[in-house]
């Protein structure tokens, strides 16, 4: 995988964190936030990162 793909890959998941990060927000700002909901995206946030670690240090970005 070129380091143009790779770089892609990193921005894709970076924005899927920002999204889901948003969402969580949202959802605490409604009277009964839906916790089911919230767990998810914290699980969905945490498995990007891991991702991105992952492509940073395929790249020599990170240790």
């Amino acid at each position: 995988m070129g380091s143009k793909r790779l770089w892609k890959s990193i921005a894709s998941y970076q924005a899927r964190i920002r999204e889901h990060q948003a969402k969580i927000e949202a959802e605490l700002l409604k009277p009964s936030p839906r916790w089911e909901l919230i767990r998810y995206w914290e699980k969905e946030i945490e498995a990007y990162q891991i991702r991105v670690r992952r492509l940073l240090r395929r790249m020599g970005k990170e240790d």
